[in-house]
């Protein structure tokens, strides 16, 4: 077993008394992390040898001196020893701190380590209990975490004791600076810190939440969509490349479905069925609430099944394409067509529920539950500018036919 740490020892001259001694101070180094503590010596600077790290010539005090930074030195090599017999790929500088200060609790519980333990049982239960979207989500808040553990506070882990209502102030201020993340994404890697967080309350590691009162950052929410104008220009034009008249195609299937990526790519023939009507629906279970939705399929979604499922043994109605690279073409399609909007595929579900549903005026409760969401309070707050503009259409027929009855 090869020791990871290195111990140097130095002064302080920027804290000099008048009397001209320093405080000689102990660095740590660990895998590009530091962790420093004063001795607690003082010795004149010129009597230290910088080089050997030790107090120069052979006077009693610097005998003993030189004899307290060798204790140092050997406590932390056997704190580190017992860590690499005890828990070999596992043991962090603050692990070493902790044994020398005699402050080390081996089981104390910390945010990163429960964290780890939460993914790990997170990766067994993907495909049952969680995507492996929702997976990758969480395991890209550990990595921030770590990250702002490391460069904020020089450390590998954190106590959940030590959590503070500043702590999860820093890791915001640090997101926005550092990672240039958006409010809605900080928010969102915030609210699953917290899930965690939550977790060691119900655990008892900590009796309240450290984070208490904190408000997530105000979001400037923008809802982009086609109108019908644009969604019409989209269906007509004659594209060339036929890699981009697939890709408008698929987007236009959502256009008329309503069903987010995932969903979409992953549309299979049982999942269409016939209803109770006569008419043919879209069963599946929406991936990110679990709930079940039931979607009337349009003529123009029909068009779309029928063009692209085109062999039996087609596992998937749609062929697949990445996320990445369907957003990436529809800004070539944008440009071409002439959108001046910035289109993703997402942006195909926010124009079912607006252009293709409210604005023919489809009651906001059956939107609700076309879209799967949880509740109506949802599509409410996502939607109400364009409730407002369909509220608005409503009592201007209504102001007209007033007047004609007088």
């Amino acid at each position: 077993m090869i020791p990871k740490i290195k111990i140097l020892f130095y002064l302080l001259n920027s804290k000099q008394t008048a009397k001209g001694t320093s405080t000689i101070y102990c660095r740590i180094v660990m895998d590009n992390l530091r962790k420093q503590f004063s001795t607690g010596i003082d010795i004149p600077s010129n009597e230290w040898d910088k080089l050997k790290q030790k107090a120069k010539g052979k006077s009693i005090e610097n005998k003993t001196i030189n004899l307290h930074i060798d204790q140092i030195k050997n406590k932390l090599t056997e704190a580190e020893t017992r860590l690499m017999i005890e828990k070999p790929d596992n043991y962090s500088i603050e692990d070493i701190y902790l044994i020398f200060k005699g402050e080390y609790e081996e089981n104390t519980p910390t945010l990163l380590k429960l964290f780890k333990e939460r993914l790990d049982k997170m990766e067994k239960l993907v495909g049952s209990e969680y995507t492996i979207r929702t997976f990758r989500k969480f395991k890209e808040v550990f990595k921030h975490v770590k990250d702002f553990l490391r460069d904020s506070y020089k450390i590998s882990d954190i106590s959940f004791k030590k959590l503070d209502f500043k702590f999860i102030q820093n890791f915001q201020e640090y997101l926005l600076i550092q990672k240039k993340h958006k409010p809605i994404t900080i928010n969102k890697i915030i609210q699953r810190v917290n899930q965690i967080v939550l977790l060691a309350v119900k655990y008892k590691y900590i009796q309240e939440h450290p984070f208490k009162g904190y408000k997530p950052l105000k979001e400037a929410k923008q809802l982009v969509f086609l109108t019908e104008e644009e969604v019409k220009t989209l269906e007509n034009f004659q594209f060339i490349q036929e890699r981009l008249e697939r890709v408008r195609d698929y987007y236009l299937f959502s256009v008329y479905t309503g069903l987010a990526y995932n969903e979409a790519f992953g549309l299979k023939e049982e999942h269409i069925i016939k209803g109770f009507d006569g008419q043919l629906w879209i069963k599946m279970i929406r991936q990110k609430t679990q709930r079940e939705i039931n979607i009337p399929l349009l003529p123009q979604a029909l068009k779309i099944i029928q063009k692209y499922h085109i062999a039996e043994d087609q596992e998937y109605i749609l062929p697949t394409i990445s996320n990445q690279k369907m957003n990436s073409y529809l800004k070539e399609v944008a440009e071409i067509v002439g959108i001046k909007k910035n289109l993703t595929h997402h942006t195909a579900r926010k124009t079912f529920a607006s252009t293709i549903l409210l604005y023919n005026n489809v009651p906001i409760e059956i939107v609700s539950k076309l879209l799967g969401h949880g509740n109506i309070s949802v599509t409410q707050k996502s939607y109400a500018q364009v409730i407002n503009k369909s509220v608005s259409n409503h009592m201007l027929q209504l102001s007209k036919k007033l007047e004609e009855k007088e």
